[in-house]
C-alpha cells in the first residue's frame, strides 16, 4: 500500500518540467470537448452520416473508453515495479497520485501525455474503423475521457452527500486507502464486477480523510 502524504508532491528536479506536470482540473473539458464536437460535426457535414448512426458509433466510442479506463488503470497505472526504471515510471504515471492523493494539481491528466494518448487512440481508431466511421467513435471516446477525469477530480475535491457521486467517491476512496488492488473503474464501476475486482463490499471509507 502507498504511504499517504498531505500537500503537493515534487516530481522533477527541472522547474520547467515540474510546471508542466501540474494541470488545472478544467483542462480535459476545455481541450477535449471541442475536439469531440468537431469530430461529430465532421461526421455529419463531411461524411453525411445520419443521427442514428452517429449516436451508435459515439456510444461505441464511450464503451471503448470505459474498457480502456479500467484496463489502463489496472495494468498500466498499477504496473508492478521490477527495478529502478519501472519504479520511477510507475511513480510518474500514477504512484505520485497514490502517495499524494490530495495534491489538487495532479488529479487530472497533464496536457502533454494526454495529447500523446489521444493521438495514439485517434490513429488506432483510424486503422480499426476507417475514415468514415472513426470520427463519432473518437468523439464518444473523448467524451468518456472527460467524464472520467472530471469524475476523478470530483471524487477527491468534492464532497457529495448522496446519490451516485457519493457512491463513486466512496468506492474510489476505498481503492486509495483500504483495498488498492480493487475498484479500478473510477467512472465505470461496473467493470470491476465483470472482471472480479469489486473487492469487499462491506468495507467503508470512514478513515479516508
Amino acid at each position: 500500500m502507498s504511504k499517504h502524504h498531505r500537500g503537493i508532491a515534487r516530481m522533477f528536479e527541472s522547474d520547467f518540467i515540474e510546471f508542466f506536470s501540474k494541470v488545472h482540473p478544467a483542462t480535459p473539458a476545455v481541450v477535449y470537448l471541442p475536439v469531440a464536437a468537431a469530430s461529430l460535426w465532421y461526421a455529419s457535414s463531411r461524411h453525411q452520416q445520419g443521427a442514428l448512426e452517429i449516436a451508435g458509433l459515439c456510444f461505441l466510442g464511450y464503451f471503448v473508453w470505459t474498457l480502456s479506463e479500467y484496463w489502463l488503470h489496472r495494468l498500466v497505472f498499477h504496473l508492478k515495479p521490477t527495478g529502478p526504471f519501472t519504479q520511477r515510471l510507475q511513480f510518474i504515471l500514477h504512484g505520485v497520485h497514490h502517495d499524494y492523493p490530495w495534491d489538487h494539481y495532479r488529479l487530472v491528466m497533464p496536457l502533454v501525455p494526454g495529447l500523446i494518448g489521444a493521438t495514439a487512440f485517434y490513429l488506432l481508431f483510424w486503422g480499426l474503423f476507417g475514415q468514415h466511421a472513426m470520427y463519432p467513435v473518437f468523439a464518444g471516446f473523448a467524451i468518456g475521457y472527460v467524464i472520467y477525469d472530471t469524475t476523478h477530480w470530483y471524487t477527491h475535491a468534492g464532497r457529495p452527500r448522496s446519490g451516485y457521486l457519493k457512491y463513486l467517491r466512496r468506492e474510489h476512496m476505498i481503492h486509495h486507502f483500504k483495498e488498492e488492488g480493487t475498484r479500478y473503474g473510477v467512472s465505470c464501476p461496473w467493470w470491476d464486477f465483470v472482471f472480479g475486482t469489486a473487492g469487499n463490499r462491506s468495507i467503508r471509507d470512514d478513515s479516508a480523510g
